[in-house]
């Protein structure tokens, strides 16, 4: 299996193995993230990367998966694409040049965006599973990944990005730990039954 690449000391131990190409997973294997490219990092000036339509100082919504231009972009998770845009409207602005947003079957929105245009290779309302091509990275040179609880935060409520995002390794953590609990627990209950059949004889 393809390893992850940690250069972010934030990140550093959560993930060291990439998931079969099957399971959750990041959207680019392997995963490779600068030290200002993690969840909540802080970003000081341009020279740490874009804060969007916010000014510096600012904090990463997001964790940008490194991948030259031409990069595979696949689903983090089984789902269907909601939504695909041009990052020039709000409330995208500055996510472009192309994005797509897939509902996961965790309940979960995975926004990926900094796409080539002409690359998609799924249409709105497309049926996707983990690992699926959906695109490519542009000339960003990585795809921008968020993992969020809505499609866009409640701004007239004064909800921020980080009200309404989770850290994409966090998901990715509980999203696979989720299925190894349940092989863990049908294993135990099978060998529960083993041991009372035993018994009983």
């Amino acid at each position: 299996m393809p390893r992850l690449v940690h250069r972010h000391r934030a990140l550093a131990g959560l993930e060291t193995i990439a998931p079969a190409m099957s399971g959750p997973q990041p959207p680019i294997l392997p995963l490779s993230v600068a030290r200002t490219g993690g969840y909540k990092a802080v970003r000081a000036d341009a020279s740490d990367g874009s804060c969007g339509v916010h000014g510096y100082p600012c904090q990463h919504p997001g964790v940008d998966a490194g991948g030259a231009q031409g990069t595979t972009v696949r689903a983090p998770e089984d789902g269907q694409v909601v939504l695909l845009a041009d990052g020039t409207s709000a409330p995208y602005v500055g996510y472009g040049p192309y994005l797509a947003l897939v509902l996961g079957k965790s309940g979960y929105y995975h926004l990926l965006a900094h796409l080539q245009p002409g690359t998609m290779t799924v249409g709105l309302g497309s049926k996707v599973t983990a690992g699926q091509a959906l695109a490519q990275t542009s000339s960003a040179n990585h795809t921008h990944w968020e993992v969020r609880k809505k499609p866009v935060p409640n701004f007239a409520a004064n909800e921020t990005n980080f009200d309404n995002n989770l850290d994409p390794m966090d998901w990715l953590s509980m999203a696979r730990g989720g299925r190894v609990a349940l092989v863990i627990a049908a294993v135990g209950l099978a060998a529960a039954a083993a041991l009372y059949l035993r018994k009983r004889r």
